[in-house]
């Protein structure tokens, strides 16, 4: 559930890397309100399905530390 005065981060993403862009945008504010992302999960769910582009990830999601963030790396069982 999104909240009413929530600030999302804009965050750009080439090739399955996101970066933020530096830019931050009011939830009222969006261009795309289906490019909005609640959490890192999300975010990547919808690369995997909508290819690279601009996306907004809620301003708290971020990894702390953090530059870039790799989306489509696939896991590698242990074992």
């Amino acid at each position: 559930m999104m909240h009413v005065h929530q600030e999302f981060d804009e965050v750009r993403v080439y090739e399955g890397v996101a970066e933020r862009t530096g830019n931050t945008v009011p939830r009222d504010g969006l261009r795309r309100r289906n490019s909005a992302c609640q959490s890192m999960t999300e975010l990547a769910r919808k690369v995997r399905r909508d290819g690279d582009g601009i996306f907004y990830l809620a301003a708290n999601a971020w990894p702390a530390n953090t530059e870039k963030v790799d989306l489509i790396t696939k896991w590698t069982p242990m074992g």
